[in-house]
């Protein structure tokens, strides 16, 4: 069944090019089951994974590696995030892109991508994620084009230079891990166990390989040039670029790469902890102050995300159970509101054709739904009660003080009074401007909801935003299912 979620995505998109333009109901259906199928099966998996039961499955085994897979508390983790968001992403771009372009090309590139995601969770050496690692990639090149204007190509060509240039990274430093490990390119815990034997200077040149082949893809500063670019795409696309799929893979990337490549005690001994936190507390700050001179919402919502991804990769790298476990409940955490944000900003552009920030203003009368998504989404990811983001932010803070660094603590103390200057604008222009945003939802010429809809978007659209938005709260206030599997991850990471 494992198999099943890698490789049935990349049948389904054969059967939407089938189909083609016409038939919508029958390919909207085959999407929304196929993503629905996909959680599923991932969460089928849970007990067995929590008990230790589940062992690799290798499906070629050929001379210089095999094509295997696995499934482990952390791809369970991030399996169960990437393939239960996968449906709501689904629903809503059937509901966002209802009487765009090129549809058939859309859907099947997205599908592709469902496929390409769960191969990287679950592969279970270096040469397997790389495949599909390339794969992604590549399908998410005619999602960053889809509106074929100048700036999309434009976008689009900048996307593939750092992403494939990031991936070339990667390559080599797999090449470099073949030639120290004798041939061991496994995930394993405690790292691969070869690379004890290899010349300080020789791992230096691994992480730094690595490093800057995952840090285009977790969009480290100054990597994430790409990023930004890519909001000119629809969307429910920003929505798989920042919530879902492909920065998430560069911060899995970043988890593997520390503790089942290097492992957690030579990457100590090596004060390669040190060494990563240097570019993440950089691109923290540097990118909530970026954010703060952006007038466009996705604009903003970009720096935001790059803002948070190092959070993830600070608390990954510090080696600490506490502050660990920050980075993969805020891993998930970050996710839910971020799409949260994504798809509120969405419904407000779909409906009103604006995208910048003072254009919101009074748009909490007109559309209530999207603005309080918003605001709560806004609210999280500043790391204010009761939304999930600051119980992720606490564990940042105490892990960092039980190891003595409170400066490392204090760069989120930081980070959330700057992360509040940027969210506050929009917020505030929504509830307490004037009636400049709730004029323009009459006027708007791109949605295809009829002006006497009852509902200030289409239920493909509003429904996921909703969901989405009580979990951002729920998450805030018990926690949940994200702190059994995290708990679970740490476990096999940090091995006692």
């Amino acid at each position: 069944m494992l198999l099943l979620t890698i490789f049935l995505p990349f049948v389904i998109t054969l059967v939407i090019l089938l189909l083609g333009e016409k038939r919508i109901y029958a390919r909207n259906g085959i999407l929304m089951a196929i993503s629905i199928f996909e959680f599923v099966v991932v969460l089928s998996h849970s007990q067995a994974v929590l008990a230790g039961k589940l062992s690799p499955m290798t499906l070629a085994d050929l001379d210089f590696f095999t094509l295997t897979f696995n499934v482990d508390p952390l791809s369970l983790l991030l399996g169960s995030l990437i393939s239960f968001l996968w449906i709501f992403t689904t629903s809503y771009s059937i509901g966002y892109m209802s009487g765009e372009h090129a549809l058939v090309r859309y859907f099947s590139s997205l599908t592709v991508c469902l496929g390409a995601t769960m191969g990287i969770i679950f592969s279970a050496n270096l040469m397997t994620f790389f495949i599909f690692y390339e794969i992604l990639t590549i399908a998410v090149y005619p999602l960053v084009i889809h509106e074929e204007t100048e700036e999309a190509y434009r976008a689009g060509v900048v996307y593939m230079v750092y992403l494939l240039s990031g991936g070339t990274l990667v390559f080599f430093g797999i090449i470099l891990t073949y030639y120290l490990s004798g041939g061991n390119i496994t995930f394993t815990i405690g790292g691969i166990p070869q690379l004890v034997k290899a010349s300080p200077a020789m791992l230096y040149l691994l992480l730094f390989l690595f490093s800057a082949g995952f840090g285009v893809k977790a969009a480290i500063i100054p990597l994430h040039v790409w990023l930004p670019r890519a909001m000119v795409a629809p969307t429910p696309v920003s929505a798989l670029l920042h919530a879902v799929a492909v920065v998430n893979m560069g911060l899995y990337a970043f988890i593997r790469m520390i503790y089942n490549i290097f492992g957690p005690a030579l990457f100590a001994h090596l004060k390669m902890n040190n060494i990563l936190a240097v570019p993440a507390v950089f691109t923290i700050i540097l990118a909530a102050i970026a954010a703060l001179r952006m007038d466009k919402i996705k604009k903003l919502l970009a720096y935001s995300t790059i803002n948070q991804l190092s959070y993830v990769i600070l608390g990954a790298s510090s080696l600490h159970p506490i502050a660990l476990l920050g980075a993969l409940v805020h891993l998930v955490y970050h996710s839910v509101m971020k799409i949260t944000l994504f798809y509120s900003a969405g419904t407000i552009i779909k409906r009103t054709g604006k995208t910048k920030i003072r254009e919101m203003s009074g748009l909490a009368k007109t559309m209530p739904v999207a603005c309080a998504g918003f605001a709560i989404g806004a609210l999280g990811i500043s790391g204010l009660p009761p939304i999930a983001g600051w119980v992720s932010k606490w564990y940042f803070v105490k892990g960092f003080l039980e190891l003595e660094r409170p400066w490392l603590g204090a760069v989120f103390i930081i980070s959330t009074i700057l992360e509040i200057g940027f969210f506050a604008p929009p917020v505030l222009y929504a509830y307490f401007g004037g009636n400049i945003g709730s004029q323009q939802v009459q006027e708007n010429k791109h949605t295809n909801a009829d002006d006497d809809c009852r509902f200030e978007a289409p239920l493909d659209m509003l429904i996921p935003l909703a969901v989405v938005t009580i979990l951002s709260v729920t998450f805030g206030l018990f926690g949940s299912l994200p702190f059994v599997f995290g708990r679970a991850a740490i476990n096999s990471l940090l091995p006692k």
